[in-house]
């Protein structure tokens, strides 16, 4: 049972009110794994506290179109916005056989017709010391989140895909990292950022410059479809919100002045729910404290 710390109303940041403040299910993976009846629970509990919408973070595009378009009509009567996600890479051996699934579950959502997936998969995955892609990997994983991003765009739904395990900037030759993939050699423009504010300083495996990661965060803002809010110091990401090796405030004033309006709390998760709740409360009210 969700245990209700009710807002009341829904949560608004009073520096940045245009901005929508929403989370990851991804936070409830070790208490409330997506299933059918996990998902409603959660929702009733993003609409009890005031949030505008959550990403349903489904790793292998698991639930049912009849589940989808269930728990859809239960988002829309609690006022709940859903953007659809998955964990598939784009060199995995099955994403274009997630992505298919995915594609037809964003469908059935309200919201912005957003889908997400990574960028890598097994290539970094299989490889713990890998910081970056090969040549051969980039030229593969181009080709195929470009086809992934002309088929959702096909029936109206924007494809992104987040910056993680790869380093930010290869030297375009031998090594590729997220710069590349988003550089003019890289992906074309029906792909989106997902942006993550800590991925860059804890997930990366080559750590990037403060400095360098603000010039491409502002320097490809318009290509950021939704954001996850997270904060890392000293390498490690956290349980709930607070400081950034690059400050949360940078991210948000230019998210809120492009009208970037979808952030989405994501929290290292937790394995009891009522740890989770309290992350996410500790998190809110860091946000309204500060911004």
């Amino acid at each position: 049972m969700i245990s209700k710390h009710i807002a009341n109303k829904t949560i608004i940041l009073n520096k940045y009110p245009n901005l929508k403040i929403g989370f990851t299910t991804a936070n409830f993976a070790k208490a409330l794994p997506p299933t059918r009846s996990n998902v409603k629970e959660i929702i009733d509990y993003a609409s009890e506290q005031g949030f505008t919408f959550i990403e349903l973070r489904d790793p292998n595009a698991a639930l049912a179109l009849d589940e989808c378009k269930e728990l859809a009509d239960w988002a829309r009567q609690k006022c709940i916005e859903v953007i659809y996600a998955v964990n598939v890479g784009g060199m995995d051996p099955k994403y274009f056989e997630t992505f298919a699934r995915a594609v037809a579950n964003t469908l059935a959502f309200e919201g912005p017709k957003m889908i997400r997936t990574g960028a890598n998969g097994p290539e970094m995955t299989n490889d713990e010391k890998k910081q970056y892609w090969t040549a051969e990997d980039f030229s593969k994983l181009k080709k195929n989140i470009n086809k992934a991003a002309n088929m959702a765009r096909m029936f109206g739904i924007s494809l992104s895909v987040e910056n993680a395990r790869e380093g930010l900037q290869g030297d375009g030759i031998q090594t590729f990292g997220t710069g590349d993939l988003f550089g003019k050699n890289g992906v074309n423009e029906n792909v989106a950022w997902q942006l993550d504010t800590a991925n860059f300083f804890s997930v990366s495996r080559d750590v990037s410059d403060s400095d360098a990661v603000k010039t491409f965060f502002e320097q490809h803002i318009e290509r950021v479809d939704y954001t996850h809010l997270k904060s890392a110091k000293d390498g490690k990401s956290h349980s709930i919100l607070g400081e950034n090796t690059l400050p949360l405030e940078l991210y948000l004033d230019v998210l809120s002045k492009k009208n970037k309006v979808y952030v989405a709390i994501e929290l290292s998760p937790a394995e009891e729910l009522e740890t989770i709740y309290e992350n996410h409360k500790k998190s809110i009210a860091y946000l309204i404290e500060k911004y």
